[in-house]
């Protein structure tokens, strides 16, 4: 496994994806995501991309680069871990 580094100062910021449409990393369950509000779980640098772990209301989680995702620090933070089941 290649050396990665965790971030989580960003926990439970409201993100948006905006994936452009021609990055080839991305699948469909990207795009099937992109434009929903999730939160962030943490960051992961892996091979110098930052990679944003996204977690959505239906529990799905869904990695994205840090720069595809529109972010609003001044909104409440909190993941789906946050909520009363």
């Amino acid at each position: 496994m290649s050396g990665h580094r965790h971030q989580t100062p960003l926990r439970g910021t409201k993100a948006i994806p905006r994936p452009p449409a021609e990055r080839g990393d991305y699948t469909a369950v990207n795009y099937r995501y992109a434009g929903e509000t999730g939160h962030i779980h943490e960051v992961v640098t892996i091979a110098g991309k930052q990679l944003a772990k996204v977690g959505f209301d239906d529990r799905k989680i869904v990695y994205y680069l840090l720069e595809d995702l529109e972010l609003d620090a001044a909104a409440p933070r909190g993941t789906f871990h946050d909520k009363a089941p």
